[in-house]
């Protein structure tokens, strides 16, 4: 289990999440937006598929295939969900 913060730049929010690092990104995805919705009680627009989770260490896209494990995200990474 890692702790890292999780952005929303649609939203401007700020979120800490506890994730499970052996989990593959495109789950994690699915449960982060969920969260997210159920707490800004707001409806999620466009597809799940087409959200990407970003690092910002890393400058990159992460794999949605891959787990954050395997990207090398560790705690305290921040991370984008666009």
């Amino acid at each position: 289990m890692i702790v890292v913060d999780v952005e929303v730049p649609s939203l401007e929010r700020k979120y800490q999440f506890s994730l499970e690092e052996q989990v593959p990104v495109d789950t994690l995805i699915a449960e982060l937006a969920e969260i997210v919705c159920q707490k800004e009680q707001c409806d999620l627009r466009g597809e799940i598929q087409e959200m990407c989770l970003c690092s910002r260490e890393q400058r990159r896209i992460l794999d949605r295939k891959a787990t954050l494990l395997q990207q090398e995200v560790h705690s305290a990474d921040c991370l984008l969900l666009v």
